[in-house]
């Protein structure tokens, strides 16, 4: 992280504030984020709906 940048410094500390943890490594594929990426990278971005993006927090299929 480049500290003299303030946009850094700013998601930084949003994710401290909420808990969560900024990575440059992907997600692990299991995660809703991971299974969101891998859906994409097999139908493309234009196939994503909002209800793909709840199924995936829910845990059920990425249905094309």
């Amino acid at each position: 992280m480049d500290m003299q940048d303030p946009q850094e410094i700013g998601i930084a500390f949003g994710a401290m504030i909420m808990g969560a943890t900024v990575s440059n490594e992907p997600p692990d594929p299991s995660s809703p984020l991971g299974r969101i990426r891998a859906f994409t990278a097999e139908h493309g971005e234009d196939a994503l709906t909002l209800e793909h993006f709840t199924a995936a927090r829910e845990g059920r299929p990425l249905l094309p």
